[in-house]
């Protein structure tokens, strides 16, 4: 073989530099945006069958109206999408053109209503051993193996696009949630720190309720609530009790700002936690799947604790929007994604 003069000889045969590791970043994100989109896919298959009228899986659903059906399928179906149209972005590490907002917003909503599913199910099939029923038993409508691939799907949608979702903060915002609470905390404007301690409020009196009913209490619940709580019912009550006390845990860290933890530390644990109260608390929930069935009815009570879960989420997705605002408005943040 020819070598020019500036290339020495052992270059032909020299092995190839090891990849940056901004790209072997971009590639790993790539990876695990691709699998959540795999992971999407039962999930939008059954939804689809059942909206064209093909019951696969279903064992009864006559207590639903034919329009209730379809509407509810279509419905789930669609936010199953975006989850999807969320991943395949993420699949694009250079592409800054999609504002933050798009992304977080869906991500927002998804990593709470993914997380609880994530963590429950695998608590659930391992007390099956021990006596508590399967978190794939047939329930309702619908057969063991429809639970099983689709809990499963969401377990791994979960994983895989919280860890996409997570490289996609840190390639962007790097400067924002890698620097210490105590340097962030006194950039936050005193409106927001104040809403920040009333959402931290909130959430930890909402989880120590749900606390409460995970060990057995029955205050304010119905007897047909009180008759469905099982061991699979006490645990996921547990896991969203766990989640929102960590919530105003993390929420209050970043207010007081003594921690010289990374910001993106608590800022996680806020995220999760406050998303898990809206989703599971609010009409995509809890008091919409009571909603749905009137032999199910709920107290003022169980209202009341939906209503404030819900609005706790809320408070802390705005407060935590108005800071990174204010993290754009002194150059943390790229000026393009700028609230």
């Amino acid at each position: 073989m020819n070598h020019t003069p500036l290339e020495p000889a052992s270059a032909a045969t020299a092995p190839a530099p090891p990849a940056h590791p901004d790209a072997r970043r971009g590639d790993l994100r790539r990876r695990l945006g691709r699998a959540a989109i795999v992971a999407c896919l039962p999930y939008l298959t059954l939804k689809l069958l059942w909206v064209l009228g093909v019951d696969v899986g279903v064992v009864d659903r006559h207590r639903l109206s034919h329009g209730l059906w379809v509407a509810v399928n279509l419905a789930t179906f669609a936010m199953d999408a975006v989850a999807a149209l969320v991943a395949y972005r993420l699949t694009k590490p250079g592409d800054s053109r999609v504002r933050t907002w798009l992304i977080a917003l869906p991500m927002w909503v998804a990593s709470g209503l993914l997380s609880v599913i994530t963590i429950s199910v695998p608590l659930g099939l391992a007390g099956v051993p021990f006596g508590t029923p399967s978190p794939f038993r047939e329930v309702g409508f619908l057969q063991p193996w429809v639970y099983a691939v689709v809990y499963g799907g969401f377990i791994v949608e979960g994983v895989v696009l919280s860890g996409a979702f997570a490289m996609y903060v840190r390639d962007r915002h790097a400067r924002v949630v890698d620097e210490p609470v105590a340097a962030l905390a006194p950039r936050l404007p005193g409106g927001p720190r104040r809403s920040a301690l009333a959402a931290a409020g909130l959430m930890a009196a909402t989880g120590l309720v749900r606390l409460a009913w995970s060990f057995g209490a029955d205050f304010g619940l119905t007897a047909e609530r009180i008759a469905a709580m099982d061991s699979s019912a006490r645990i996921t009550d547990g896991v969203q009790a766990v989640l929102a006390l960590a919530a105003a845990i993390g929420m209050t860290t970043l207010v007081r700002g003594r921690s010289r933890v990374p910001a993106w530390w608590p800022l996680a644990v806020a995220w999760v936690g406050s998303a898990a109260a809206f989703g599971w608390g609010g009409g995509t929930g809890d008091l919409g799947a009571f909603a749905l069935d009137a032999r199910h009815p709920v107290s003022a009570y169980m209202v009341a604790q939906y209503v404030v879960e819900t609005a706790a989420g809320l408070i802390a997705l705005a407060v935590g929007w108005r800071g990174l605002a204010a993290a754009a408005a002194t150059g943390s943040l790229d000026p393009a994604d700028n609230p």
